[in-house]
């Protein structure tokens, strides 16, 4: 990946306001269309991670996904995410153990809110508790929902205010919890990028 350096920087352009760029309490408005990957390790309830983000026990899966969406901010450091259509495959590890009924290729769409903070042109977002949803099109879960109780990325917007980047805040375990009953615990890594839009 190319460097982020030239994306610290933080514009009143293009509909996009900023203010106080190096404060914590700075605050953006302006909406991005993105695209991004994102790739996780899944273990499945009760095994869990360990310190290390080592699965606990398996079986373990290996998930990838694309996703083609919108993040709004708002200028009261609130924002949304809303995922038009992400596609994924699901498969366990190692490789070459997968079967017609243990992986899977599978289509969704997506939506959360979010709060933010600003300091030194890096935006840390962090999930609002109770309202990411993904809704199942296509797959085995075709018709399911899920929840998810952690999201939390660094982000950055170029001087010119026209393109965004993210990626994960470090490394973390969040839990997805699907409308059928099944809890997967999984660490992801995501990064995305985007354009001012409209």
């Amino acid at each position: 990946m190319r460097s982020l350096i030239w994306f610290v920087g933080l514009a009143a352009l293009i509909g996009l306001t900023v203010s106080s760029p190096q404060s914590a309490t700075a605050q953006i408005s302006g909406t991005f269309a993105f695209t991004n990957d994102v790739i996780c390790v899944v273990a499945i309830s009760p095994a869990s991670f360990n310190s290390s983000f080592e699965p606990t026990a398996g079986p373990v899966y290996l998930n990838s996904a694309n996703n083609a969406g919108t993040i709004t901010f708002n200028s009261n450091g609130t924002g949304s995410v809303v995922v038009d259509l992400g596609v994924g495959t699901s498969v366990p590890v190692p490789p070459g153990t997968f079967t017609s009924t243990n992986s899977d290729v599978s289509s969704w769409t997506e939506s959360h809110q979010f709060t933010y903070t600003v300091s030194g042109g890096i935006i840390t977002t962090q999930l609002v508790s109770g309202t990411y949803t993904q809704s199942f099109i296509s797959g085995p879960r075709a018709g399911q929902t899920a929840t998810q109780n952690v999201l939390t990325n660094l982000a950055y917007i170029s001087s010119n205010g026209a393109n965004y980047l993210s990626i994960s805040n470090g490394t973390y375990v969040d839990t997805k919890t699907f409308s059928n009953g099944d809890v997967h615990p999984e660490v992801c890594t995501r990064s995305s990028r985007g354009f001012s839009f409209p």
